[in-house]
């Protein structure tokens, strides 16, 4: 009788596990809205909205941005950057030259996303940017789910409220197979007395 209370109470406290991490997961939708929003000092700009509920996405993206101009020539795929302090919006570490451009915009994590925008650089305001470029410079190492040392806020790719959606789903997940696998192996054992 007690294998099957435990197995029962194991069942359902997995099933609860797998459903929450189901809904923290799709809270926001499984679609990404991409709008390129301009350029600064040829730094094409973007923003990443959830689809159901215009929300930032605040999670780590995956994304790229190509440019092709009326010519023909297409500069990229150039892998987003986050911009700090704006969740959300992502920039590029290249810059685009003089020209009129057709920016496209692609995610493939957390979710898929697309958006196209023309937009135009000037010669004037590539040799406006005095010293470094607006956009921030490629990441010179991992992300850390560590705070930042001197207290700031967060990085915009991560969470204000604490670890990001992807590492609460790996810990619920780990807790699930863990649960699983307690259950197994009580069975196994009460199985082996039975057959002693």
């Amino acid at each position: 009788m007690p294998d099957r209370r435990f197995t029962a109470a194991t069942a359902v406290l997995t099933g609860l596990l797998v459903l929450g991490t189901a809904t923290t997961a799709h809270a926001h939708g499984d679609t990404i809205r991409l709008t390129v929003t301009g350029v600064t000092a040829g730094h094409p700009v973007t923003t990443a909205t959830w689809e159901d509920d215009g929300h930032p996405v605040r999670e780590k993206v995956a994304g790229t941005l190509t440019a092709t101009s009326a010519d023909g020539t297409t500069l990229g795929p150039w892998r987003f950057v986050p911009v700090p302090d704006k969740p959300g919006t992502f920039t590029t570490a290249e810059a685009l030259p003089a020209g009129r451009w057709t920016v496209t915009a692609q995610t493939a994590f957390p979710a898929l996303g697309h958006g196209e925008a023309e937009t135009e650089v000037t010669a004037a305001s590539l040799t406006a940017a005095t010293g470094a470029p607006a956009g921030p410079p490629a990441p010179s190492r991992a992300p850390s789910s560590a705070p930042p040392a001197d207290g700031g806020a967060p990085s915009a790719s991560g969470s204000e409220d604490g670890p990001g959606v992807g590492a609460v789903a790996f810990g619920v997940a780990a807790l699930a197979v863990a649960a699983l696998g307690v259950s197994l192996a009580f069975r196994l054992r009460r199985r082996g007395r039975r057959n002693a």
